[in-house]
């Protein structure tokens, strides 16, 4: 792999308000993490005790959506707004592409991971989950293509093999009308400020926001793609996850995040 003379920054979302969120919700979901570890030749991995036991619990409620609307995917959304979001652009099927959608344990905190387009890329700036499209000759399936995406941006030393995977949802159309499907992946390793440094020819920034954070400050907002409003996500330190990855980080929230880790809204 080509090394780098820089790298893109890993910051954490630390404010009074999601520390008030965070200590609530550990209070009543103690994190535990085992001592139980896996060593490379830089560091050692604590495995996360909550994320894998929540495993279970993300495959239960996956399996139960997909069994009620009668599909292979998870659903993100009832057939109307699906078909609505679908109409929104000229629809280009020659390129499918994949994000993976990274569940990690940060300071023990159930957290998603994020990353802010280089200024080399289009879209500058926006920011995205870590994804990229298939390759045929390279990729077996979308998830092969999530994986390496998400290891092609984020770099590191973390077990990428231990990623497990929970399952794909239903596929949306990018900007460019390709269909992307998002890929749900856990994380089970306790991850820190080190773990991601960022290819920098890809991403300018890594960054995570809790769970229980996302629920707390959605909003919505009208944008020119469509025509009635559609989640937004104003972070305390003015990262916008907006379109498409704010369309996916909602329906996930609601659907999957929120029943399996008990969340609450204010």
């Amino acid at each position: 792999m080509q090394s780098y003379s820089h790298a893109a920054t890993f910051r954490f979302i630390t404010n009074p308000t999601e520390k008030f969120l965070n200590d609530r919700w550990l209070n009543s979901n103690p994190i535990e993490c085992t001592g139980a570890s896996i060593n490379n030749d830089k560091m050692a991995w604590r495995r996360c005790k909550t994320l894998c036991d929540a495993i279970p619990r993300l495959e239960k409620v996956f399996a139960e959506r997909c069994r009620k609307s009668d599909s292979k995917a998870f659903p993100l959304f009832n057939p109307s707004i699906h078909k609505s979001i679908w109409r929104s652009v000229p629809i280009d099927r020659s390129r499918q592409a994949a994000v993976l959608v990274p569940l990690v344990s940060i300071k023990g905190v159930p957290s998603l991971l994020f990353t802010t387009r280089s200024a080399h890329l289009s879209h500058p700036g926006d920011v995205s989950f870590p994804g990229g499209h298939f390759e045929a000759g390279i990729d077996d399936s979308l998830i092969a293509t999530a994986i390496r995406e998400t290891q092609e941006e984020l770099l590191g030393d973390f077990p990428w093999d231990d990623i497990h995977i929970v399952g794909e949802s239903t596929s949306l159309p990018s900007k460019t009308g390709n269909p992307v499907t998002p890929v749900v992946g856990v994380f089970p390793y306790e991850v820190d400020v080190g773990s991601f440094p960022g290819n920098p020819f890809e991403v300018d920034d890594v960054f995570s926001v809790g769970v229980q954070e996302l629920l707390a400050i959605e909003s919505t907002e009208k944008i020119r793609r469509f025509d009635e409003k559609v989640p937004v996500f104003h972070t305390s330190d003015g990262k916008r996850i907006w379109g498409l990855t704010a369309i996916i980080t909602r329906a996930l929230l609601h659907n999957l995040f929120k029943p399996v880790f008990r969340l609450h809204e204010d």
